[in-house]
């Protein structure tokens, strides 16, 4: 066990959210200087690391951030991986690196104690990164699992160790310099809990490290973030244009865009390292997601949380209006979006609470960026779709470098998914899909107005009849 003077008790809360979580007790300033440690620097990949000073004063930095650190439950243990010289060879080490614990106790100072024992190379071309902190510290992006279980040994050589110290959630984050830009280190959270998310741990770790000028990966990086430069820039600039044009013309009081969520993490999942986004979420393992881009607008201020909350979430491809848009290349639109399932439309209670019902989207595509967005529209009035496409036709010029998705054939959705389906032509015809099984769906009017002309008409076409 640690003796009093390796651990520091923590500090209390007397008040707000922190004094019903976890904080932890944080190792003292015992470094022992290493003796074939010089002062000099060295590139791995794109990173260049600093001298050992410079490498102290990190080492000081994140021991202040661990002093600042709560957590969901006790039986934890977060370390901090450092890159040093020993001799020639540059290694990955926690020996005498910053670390906490939530509870001070046998299992978490065995597992303190091996992963002290476990140093590894940077400075080599491994045929294959032999731990989490090493693949981080080289990708320069998290690893994570709910179970630590999903671990092939190989790829994680303390898995013994961790299981007998019941020590099963984990999470790898890659710290970086905020002003240099130089990835620092590793910090390595282990927990009993078989967590389904760790968006609460990667925001908190975030927020504190921006405090002390360093940071890691967010929750919900958009792909803005992700690839921004200023070819995006001007890409970004046009689609707002479109946005704009569009809801100023037809009264609209939102509009957002959708893009490809980027794989933004690595998740461990039965034996097998996988690509996946960053909602830091097994529900979105496995599944090709969504997140909303930067242009947006926003004419109705009363919508603008409906518009924070969409940052927050990702959407599966073919799932409600805008995932279906781009999954079939076209267009799409759902008179009452507000009747989804959760499952279907995640943003379902958001769009009650601030009174959006009717949607539309469509895909779009930059030719010489080769980006495909969905651009999504709120209507006060389901009547105005039609006319609206037309804006949106004269708004994306073929100059422009976008190509619009098919707005000539929309499909039209109403929840709950299994009622019906309908494709719906412009031109004036309309295919419809209906459950047979169900009589009292099958009466759906068939033709929409030959003009825009007979707008006025066509919102019973809207609907099917009334859901339960």
């Amino acid at each position: 066990m640690w003796n009093e003077n390796v651990l520091e008790q923590p500090t209390l809360p007397l008040s707000g959210d922190s004094r019903y979580l976890t904080p932890l007790w944080v190792s003292a300033n015992v470094e022992r200087p290493c003796q074939s440690d010089s002062t000099r620097s060295v590139t791995v990949g794109s990173e260049v690391q600093a001298d050992s000073s410079y490498r102290q004063e990190i080492q000081c930095t994140i021991r202040a951030v661990l002093k600042l650190l709560f957590f969901r439950e006790q039986h934890l243990i977060v370390q901090f991986w450092s890159p040093r010289f020993d001799g020639k060879h540059l290694l990955l080490t926690t020996i005498d690196q910053p670390f906490g614990v939530g509870v001070v106790n046998e299992q978490l100072c065995i597992y303190r104690m091996a992963s002290e024992k476990n140093v590894f190379r940077l400075d080599t071309n491994h045929d294959e990164d032999v731990n989490p902190p090493v693949r981080a510290f080289m990708r320069g992006l998290p690893e994570w699992t709910c179970d630590l279980t999903n671990y092939n040994k190989k790829d994680f050589p303390l898995l013994d160790s961790a299981i007998r110290c019941n020590l099963h959630g984990y999470l790898a984050l890659p710290v970086f310099d905020s002003i240099k830009g130089l990835c620092v280190g590793v910090l390595e959270l282990l927990m009993s809990s078989n967590l389904k998310d760790f968006a609460y741990e990667v925001e908190h770790i975030h927020q504190k490290l921006k405090i002390r000028n360093l940071t890691s990966p967010q929750v919900f990086d958009g792909p803005a973030l992700s690839v921004f430069n200023e070819r995006r820039k001007n890409e970004f600039n046009e689609i707002y244009g479109i946005l704009k044009v569009v809801c100023d013309t037809h009264n609209l009081p939102l509009a957002q865009t959708w893009m490809m969520s980027p794989s933004a993490s690595y998740f461990a999942h039965e034996k097998v390292l996988e690509k996946s986004c960053s909602s830091f979420n097994t529900r979105c393992l496995r599944k090709v997601c969504m997140s909303t881009a930067q242009p947006f607008y926003v004419r109705d201020l009363s919508t603008w949380p409906f518009m924070e909350a969409s940052k927050k979430c990702h959407l599966e491809m073919s799932r409600g209006v805008a995932g279906r848009a781009l999954s079939s290349h076209g267009s799409c639109f759902c008179g009452d979006a507000t009747k989804f399932d959760e499952e279907e439309y995640p943003l379902v209670h958001n769009a009650r609470m601030c009174g959006l019902t009717s949607c539309f989207a469509i895909f779009l595509h930059c030719v010489e960026g080769n980006n495909d967005y969905v651009l999504e529209f709120f209507l006060k009035d389901s009547r105005h779709v039609l006319a609206m496409v037309q804006t949106l036709r004269h708004s994306v010029k073929v100059p422009s470098g976008f190509e619009l998705g098919d707005g000539s054939s929309i499909e039209v959705v109403y929840p709950p998914m299994h009622l019906s389906v309908n494709k719906t032509n412009t031109s004036g015809s309309e295919s419809i899909m209906t459950d047979s099984s169900d009589p009292d769906y099958a009466n759906v009017t068939d033709h929409w107005p030959s003009t825009d002309d007979g707008l006025e008409e066509i919102s019973d076409n809207f609907t099917v009849a009334d859901l339960p």
